[in-house]
């Protein structure tokens, strides 16, 4: 079983210091890893030149030459790949007799908002959704009709942009018709090339408060995220490294039971209890790219990641 994590961009031979910690821990428990390139992986979507975006280390291409005809299996651990780019990734990988546990398919499935949705709709708040070619005032203008006067977030599939709180994020009344359309302008100015997919538009939701972001200035609430591993929960970790808050509820059947319907091996569920006092689901990701915060056990989360991947008989 492999591990796949990103190169340092600037010597191939080691460890994105960002996911150095990670990559030693998961070696002292025995997992194999290797390193991607991961300008090479997306170079092709760059620079639209066509080009394989396959690369991955010689260990690991010596090791499966080794292995005869049968494929090994791995996961990645590094920084978000758009699904196209996945998708070629891993048929390359196919070809090379390296098999990702998690499909193109089942990426897309949790990387992508939309992709998602229709599973979680009853359990995260209200959210409709504007492909890129639709950004223009009258598809806004209907889009955010059925909310009315609530407050409005706005995300593109992937990510928000939560520490530009007040300027590219949250909307106080979605029947104010410039306030939005700013919001929505700046918030796909400042993403850029990095937009994924189109804009997501959702409910704002009071969570329960716990303070407010030093830098940006943002309401912190009690969120926590969950690993799921072949639809079982394998690791819970607090979201935020900025407070201190107790750990989550252990009575996580209702989201055990969403989980075990989503199509992926792989993947986050993100959740948050409302003043209410209701828990919720924030959205769902695909856990080969989901950030681990600072405070996380890695020794805890590698050890429980290989216990799911052994009780499978995929080690």
């Amino acid at each position: 079983m492999y591990l796949l994590f990103c190169s340092d961009p600037l010597n191939s031979k080691n460890v994105d210091m960002d996911y150095r910690e990670e990559c030693e821990v998961a070696r002292s428990l025995g997992f194999d890893t290797g390193l991607v390139n991961f300008d090479n992986l997306i170079e092709d979507e760059r620079e639209e030149s066509g080009s394989n975006p396959y690369i991955v280390s010689k260990n690991i291409r010596e090791y499966v030459a080794k292995q005869g005809n049968e494929y090994v299996n791995a996961l990645y651990r590094g920084w978000m790949l758009r699904p196209k780019v996945y998708d070629a990734w891993t048929v390359a990988l196919e070809a090379d007799r390296i098999r990702m546990l998690t499909s193109a398919e089942s990426y897309r499935n949790c990387h992508y908002f939309p992709d998602s949705y229709s599973l979680i709709q009853n359990f995260t708040p209200r959210s409709v959704w504007l492909e890129r070619d639709q950004l223009d005032a009258e598809y806004i203008r209907k889009a955010v009709m059925p909310f009315g006067k609530t407050a409005i977030m706005v995300k593109d599939f992937v990510k928000s942009r939560k520490h530009d709180w007040l300027d590219a994020c949250y909307i106080p009344d979605a029947s104010d018709q410039v306030h939005v359309e700013r919001v929505i302008r700046r918030f796909v100015e400042l993403q850029g090339k990095e937009l994924n997919g189109g804009i997501v538009l959702r409910e704002f939701v009071p969570l329960e408060f716990l303070t407010l972001h030093p830098k940006s200035g943002m309401p912190l609430s009690k969120e926590y995220r969950l690993f799921f591993m072949f639809g079982e929960p394998v690791f819970t970790v607090n979201y935020w490294d900025e407070a201190a808050y107790e750990t989550v509820p252990t009575d996580l059947n209702e989201f055990i039971q969403i989980a075990r319907q989503i199509q992926s091996p792989f993947f986050t569920m993100d959740i948050a209890r409302t003043q209410a006092g209701q828990w919720i689901i924030i959205e769902l990701g695909d856990g080969q790219v989901s950030g681990l915060p600072e405070h996380t056990d890695l020794e805890a989360f590698y050890t429980n990641l290989k216990k799911a991947v052994v009780n499978r008989g995929l080690w």
